[in-house]
This record gives C-alpha cells, sequence and structure tokens, in this order.
C-alpha cells in the first residue's frame, strides 16, 4: 500500500464534520424524546441525552439559546426540539445542538419514580426519625456495588488514606440491567444478617436515570428502610437523586465523600486528641490549684479556731480598744479645755450692759418705723377703697332708677332694641318703687 493514502484521524474527523454541516436535512432537524443525563454548566450550557424506548443521542444547547427557554429541563421531562447534527472533531463524536426546545410532558420512567416516591413519603420511609446517626468511629465497613468499577476502588482508596486501621467488606453486586434491584436488596439483607458491619455504603457511579433505574426500585427501598445498620446511600453524581438516597440514614454527593463520611482523617484525629490533652492537663493543674489554696484556707482556718490563739487575739484587740479609748478621752478633753479657754476669753472681751442697751435701742428704732409704715400703707389703701366705693354706687342700677330711668325686660329678657319687641307681648318695666305690667299695642321706628 502506499503511504499518501492513508488518512490522519483529524483529516477524517474534519471530513465528516464538513459532510453533516453541508447536509441540509440535518442542518434543520426536529425531534421528540426524553431528556436524561441531564446537566447544567456554571456557563449556561446544557448538556443532556435525548433518548426513545431504545436508543439515545447527545445533546448541547448553548447558553444563548437556552436563555429562551420558558420551563425548566430535568431528567424525565420529554421535549420537542429543533437544532443540527455536526461532529466534534477532537474526540470525534457526533450530537445534536439545540437551538430551539419546549416542554411535552414528564416521560414514563420519572413518572414512575414520582409515584413511588410520594407513596413512601407517605408511609414514612423518608422521615428523620427513622434515620440512624452514622457512627463517627467504624470498625468494619460494608461496601455493596460493582466489584470491577472504579468506585470500589475510590471507595476503598479514599479510607485507607484516611485512616487503614479499618476493615472493609465488599458485597458484590451488578449495579444496573435486569435483575439488579433484587441482588442489591438481597446484599442489604445479608449485611444485616452477617452482622459484621457498623455501616453500610451503596454505591454506584454516574449514568442515566435509566442506568441509576435499580436505586429506583420499592423492593430496594423496603431492605434499606429494614436495615438495622446505617446505610449511606452513594449513588451517582451530586445532580442525581434517587430513592434510595431519600430513604437511606445519609445521602453522600459521591462514592468517595461516602469513604470520607465514615472515617475519621488521622491527622485530624491527632490534632483533636492532642488538644482534650491540652484541655485535660490544664483542667488537672487548675483542679489541683484549687485543692492546694483549699488546703491552706482550711489550714488557716483550723489555725485561728484553736482557744489559745483565739485568747491571744482578744487580748491583742481589747489592749488596742483599751489604747485607742485613752487616746480619744485625751484628745476630747484637751478639746473641751481649750473651748473653755476661748469662751472666757470672749466673755471678759464683751461689756453685758452696754450690749443690752444698743439691742433695746435697735428693737424701739425697728418698732417706730413699723408703726410709720403701717399708717402709710392703712392711708393709701383707704384712700382706694373710697374711690371704688363711689365708682360702684355710680353704677348702681338703684340709683340709675331714683333718678328718673327704668329697665324693660320681656320674660326676663331685657329690651335693648324695638327688635326684641312684637305686638301683644306683655312688657314688665322695673322703676324705683316696683314694677309696671303693659302690652304691646305699637312698635314704631325712631
Amino acid at each position: 500500500m502506499e503511504q499518501s493514502k492513508y488518512l490522519t484521524v483529524t483529516a477524517l474527523n474534519n471530513y465528516l464534520k464538513y459532510r453533516f454541516d453541508n447536509d441540509e436535512f440535518l442542518q434543520n432537524i426536529l425531534l421528540e424524546g426524553q431528556i436524561t443525563s441531564f446537566k447544567a454548566h456554571s456557563s449556561g450550557h446544557l448538556y443532556f441525552a435525548l433518548k426513545d424506548d431504545y436508543t439515545q443521542i447527545n445533546c448541547i444547547m448553548f447558553q444563548r439559546d437556552a436563555s429562551t427557554l420558558n420551563f425548566v429541563p430535568k431528567n424525565g421531562v420529554k421535549v420537542y426540539l429543533r437544532g443540527r447534527v455536526s461532529t466534534y472533531p477532537v474526540s470525534g463524536t457526533y450530537q445534536i445542538y439545540v437551538s430551539r426546545m419546549k416542554d411535552a410532558g414528564l416521560g414514563e420512567l420519572f413518572l414512575q419514580f414520582e409515584k413511588l416516591k410520594k407513596e413512601l413519603n407517605q408511609k414514612g420511609y423518608f422521615s428523620i426519625e427513622h434515620k440512624k446517626p452514622i457512627p463517627r468511629f467504624c470498625q468494619t465497613i460494608a461496601v455493596i456495588t460493582s466489584p470491577t468499577g472504579a468506585v470500589i476502588r475510590d471507595i476503598i482508596k479514599t479510607i485507607n488514606h484516611r485512616y487503614n486501621n479499618l476493615q472493609i467488606i465488599v458485597y458484590p453486586t451488578k449495579v444496573q440491567g435486569e435483575g439488579a434491584a433484587n441482588l442489591i436488596a438481597r446484599q442489604i439483607n445479608r449485611v444485616n444478617q452477617d452482622a459484621l458491619a457498623d455501616v453500610i455504603i451503596l454505591a454506584r457511579g454516574g449514568g442515566s436515570m435509566e442506568d441509576l433505574w435499580p436505586f429506583n426500585e420499592e423492593v430496594v427501598a423496603n431492605a434499606i428502610y429494614q436495615s438495622k445498620i446505617p446505610l449511606i446511600s452513594a449513588v451517582g453524581h451530586e445532580t442525581d437523586f434517587t430513592i434510595s438516597d431519600y430513604v437511606s440514614d445519609m445521602r453522600s454527593p459521591t462514592p468517595t465523600a461516602a469513604g470520607t463520611f465514615v472515617t475519621p482523617e488521622r491527622e485530624s484525629l491527632y490534632r483533636e486528641v492532642s488538644s482534650l490533652k491540652q484541655i485535660l492537663t490544664k483542667s488537672y493543674k487548675q483542679k489541683l490549684d484549687d485543692l492546694t489554696l483549699r488546703i491552706m484556707h482550711l489550714e488557716t482556718r483550723v489555725k485561728n479556731a484553736l482557744p489559745t490563739n483565739k485568747i491571744i487575739k482578744q487580748k491583742a484587740n481589747l489592749f488596742n480598744l483599751n489604747k485607742q479609748l485613752k487616746l480619744l478621752f485625751s484628745k476630747r478633753l484637751e478639746e473641751c479645755k481649750n473651748k473653755l479657754a476661748l469662751l472666757d476669753l470672749k466673755l471678759h472681751k464683751v461689756n453685758v450692759n452696754k450690749e443690752i442697751t444698743n439691742r433695746f435701742e435697735y428693737v424701739k428704732k425697728l418698732n417706730n418705723d413699723l408703726i410709720l409704715k403701717y399708717n402709710s400703707l392703712y392711708n393709701l389703701k383707704r384712700q382706694k377703697y373710697l374711690l371704688l366705693s363711689s365708682k360702684l354706687d355710680s353704677l348702681n342700677p338703684l340709683n340709675i332708677m331714683s333718678k328718673g330711668f327704668s329697665i324693660a325686660s320681656i320674660n326676663d329678657k331685657y329690651i335693648k332694641t324695638i327688635k326684641d319687641v312684637k305686638i301683644n307681648d306683655i312688657i314688665e318695666t322695673n322703676v324705683k318703687d316696683g314694677k309696671i305690667i303693659s302690652k304691646v299695642v305699637e312698635v314704631k321706628n325712631a
């Protein structure tokens, strides 16, 4: 063969891409199917597979197109989509590049999943009260998974790296396909019958909803619910959820993470033990110091409680009190002597008769000033009284009527204007020496 006839892999992949991209039918294709293996990337791109009852094809929907969706894609949803078929030359795979997609309802598997999930939840399979705590320090760990996959190797590697003194018992099982669910349930029951493990890890790697379906079977859910040994469900990737995750005592996002949940890290334990040792040492020292101080205090109390010590102390107190009393008496006596001498000196300096005379003259002067002020105030108030009395007399209605004036009223209401009077009104007129009753026969304006 001539060497020039051989193509490179890149050349072949580029040729296939060219043929795909220039086929009008493949550039505008309409498909219907059920979403599986769905993953939403942080960039906004959507990766999933579209399947029917027999086959599936990989799909990608870029962020600019995904932003136009009016529903939330997820596993089990049936959709109608428009897109183009092309290859990715680097890997040589072909896929659908989706431009439009709309919801066509839920797929059959997803409906079965939701139905069983609802039934088991109503039975209390998911209740917090039923979940058993995961032991912090396990001696034996049972792992139910495929014995040949990468999952078991990752779990064993993780456990031995963190704490290699644990026993791991592998209970092999099929993890997908026909009969897998019954075999998984049988192995869970077997672990409980053997009663060798402190915890169970039920694990498998990621996959489509169909691949993970054995973990959505009721027989597996019943086995997990009836397990007396705590069970961790480590099925699929972090975004995958199965019935076993809800029923189990704990869900692990990945099988590898399950290995970290059941094993303490050796270095972390060393640090914790060291910290506890320091706390214990400090507490012991503090307790010892407290007891030492208490003993010293008790010894002091015992010494003070001896009768001889009490007598000596009382004598000393009595001596000090006597000494203080003498000093206080002497001080007060000296103060009294000084005060007496000072008063005697003042008494000799003062002329008593002269002082009495001066005081008498001062009081006499105050009395005269008081009489003058009283008379002046009395005359002032009397003048004001006479003035007010005169004004009051001038305003007295009786005095006014004595001069020929009168006051007219109707029903005790004084007449001020002709508007207050009507024909036939009875008028009562008050004069100096009585009342005049009259009847209105005519009202005239001024």
